[in-house]
Formats: C-alpha cells, sequence, structure tokens
C-alpha cells in the first residue's frame, strides 16, 4: 500500500507542478482577457447547466467589423435600454437574436419598439440556448412574475440554429460535468488553450442546408415546449426571416423555415414569417445581419420591431 501511494505522488505532484508553472506561462503571455472570455464572462450558470446573463452588467464590446456594442442588465438578468423601472404587458423571448446580440441598445428589436412606437419591451432571452432552454427561462419568468404583471403577448424570434443547438444539450453526465468546464474555460489560460472554445454566436451556415427530419430533437422539444401546461399558449407568436448563409446573403436554400412554419401552424402557433422582407431589405442594400457574424443587423431588428407593433397594437 505505501509503494501505491508514493508511486501515486510521484506521479501527481509534478504533474501539479507542471500545470502549474503552464497556468503562470499562459497567464503571462496574455495579460488581458480576449474579448471572447471578456465576453463569457457576463454569462452566470443557473443550476448546473443553464446559461443565463449576470445581473446588473454595464459593459461594452467590440465585433469582428470593429464596431463597439453595449449591453446592460438589470437585477433579473435581462437585457436592458436603462435603469427606469420597467412594467410591460410585451416579452421578446428567444435566444441571441432576440436579446440583440452585437447591437448597441439603440439598434435592438427593443429599442425600435419602444423608440418608435411607444411600446416598452422585457427581454427574455440569452444567447446560445437551444429550444429546452428557452422554455425553462420563461417557465422560470413566468413563475416569478407577479399576476398583475402577466405578458399580454409573447413573441419568439426563431431561427433553425436550434437544430445545432438543441444536439449539443448538456443532459446526462454532462450536466455534472460541465460546472467545471464553465469555470476553467473562463479562469484558466492553460485550460483554454488545451481546449479552445468554437467560435461565439457565428449563425452563418457551415455548409449547405439540409432538411432536417421531423423525428429531428428539435421537433420533439417544440412538441414538449408547446404541450407544457404552464406556457400561456394563446399569447405566443412565433417570427422569423432568413438567416444569413456563408456568402452573406439571405440563406433562401435553407428549406428547415417552411417545414418548421408548417409545423406551428399545426400546432396552432400563430406565425409572422419576414422572410420576403427581408429579401427586400437586403437588395435595398440595408445592413440586414453583423458583417462576419450573421447576427440580424439594425434593419432586421428593426424590422422585427415593426412586425411586433403591428401585431400587438392590433389585438382585440
Amino acid at each position: 500500500m505505501k509503494k501505491f501511494y508514493k508511486i501515486s505522488l510521484s506521479i501527481f505532484l509534478p504533474s501539479l507542478l507542471v500545470l502549474l508553472l503552464g497556468e503562470v506561462a499562459f497567464r503571462f503571455q496574455s495579460k488581458t482577457d480576449a474579448e471572447e472570455i471578456r465576453y463569457k464572462k457576463i454569462h452566470c450558470l443557473s443550476g448546473l447547466s443553464e446559461i443565463r446573463l449576470c445581473p446588473n452588467v454595464n459593459d461594452r464590446f467590440t465585433r469582428k467589423d470593429g464596431k463597439t456594442w453595449d449591453i446592460q442588465t438589470n437585477a433579473l438578468g435581462e437585457r436592458i435600454l436603462s435603469n427606469k423601472e420597467l412594467t410591460t404587458d410585451l416579452w421578446l423571448l428567444g435566444d441571441s437574436m432576440a436579446m440583440g446580440y452585437g447591437l448597441p441598445s439603440k439598434e435592438t428589436p427593443a429599442h425600435y419598439l419602444e423608440a418608435k412606437y411607444k411600446l416598452e419591451t422585457r427581454v427574455i432571452a440569452v444567447d446560445a440556448i437551444g429550444t429546452n432552454g428557452i422554455l425553462k427561462l420563461l417557465k422560470e419568468t413566468l413563475a416569478s412574475t407577479k399576476n398583475e404583471d402577466q405578458p399580454k403577448q409573447i413573441y419568439w424570434i426563431w431561427n433553425p440554429s436550434d437544430f445545432i443547438d438543441d444536439t449539443v444539450e448538456k443532459t446526462g453526465l454532462k450536466r455534472f460535468v460541465y460546472p467545471i468546464h464553465y469555470l476553467l474555460s473562463r479562469y484558466s489560460f492553460l485550460y483554454r488553450r488545451l481546449l479552445p472554445s468554437p467560435p461565439t454566436n457565428v449563425y452563418t451556415s457551415y455548409g449547405d442546408p439540409i432538411l432536417y427530419s421531423k423525428n429531428h430533437v428539435t421537433y420533439k422539444n417544440l412538441k414538449n415546449f408547446f404541450a407544457d401546461p404552464s406556457i400561456p399558449h394563446g399569447k405566443i407568436s412565433v417570427l422569423f426571416s432568413w438567416g444569413m448563409s456563408r456568402m452573406g446573403t439571405p440563406d433562401t436554400r435553407d428549406p428547415n423555415y417552411e417545414m418548421a412554419k408548417d409545423f406551428f401552424l399545426e400546432h396552432g402557433v400563430k406565425v409572422i414569417d419576414l422572410r420576403n422582407k427581408t429579401e427586400g431589405l437586403y437588395k435595398e442594400q440595408k445592413q440586414v445581419y453583423i458583417p462576419n457574424d450573421g447576427h440580424p443587423g439594425p434593419a432586421l431588428a428593426e424590422l422585427f420591431a415593426d412586425a411586433i407593433a403591428m401585431h400587438f397594437l392590433n389585438l382585440p
């Protein structure tokens, strides 16, 4: 037994020393956090595997095209436009598209809704989450909101990126390992060098679009979403437009939009299809997408706001 301990120590201690020296060396080489790591640090872990925006954030970041964008959150970790108290019956739901990833506050859908239509909006959105993550976020928000502050209408900006996000969802053993990865990826320079993260929040297609079958996990998750009795289904409308292709143009070859639209309609969900209007904006050379990224640019964000306002202001 003593021999076993000696062998273990002779392996463990030198390995630990090498790791510590490696961490020091990489920290010395990287005197400041990369933009990607700074952005990761405004996200907090909820439970074992859910990512949320951290509360009371007020920070600025630089996009790949050199433009600076700001993001501010309230005590609940929701993106806001200002610190004023907000009471609204219009909620914007989703991932990075609804959150306004990469957009300055004055170019987000929430801003256009307030500036053009005097409609204050509560943004229930976190980037890089899939269908189940959005469901959990919505349920948490509904449960923690007073009856008198419940939404009159919820608008979900949907995108086929969920077909990818849902396949990498953290389930089983991954849920228990993820907190370790979460901490190391933010604070260990050595870990980030040995296991670099994939590009953050890029919506552009990675190849020729393929049609996902109705057996795909995303459709299963969507069925669970719309079958959940705690969700006010009659209040939810789904919006979508064309995503950006690798060439920087609207990805009109992607067949998943049409199949997804049919799926939503089959489940009695109101669909606001903005694909034709998106193509029109692109032909007018408006900034539909963020350059070298693929997320909605200010023109598409304003289109989302216009469509939401038109529907919301004409509700019975």
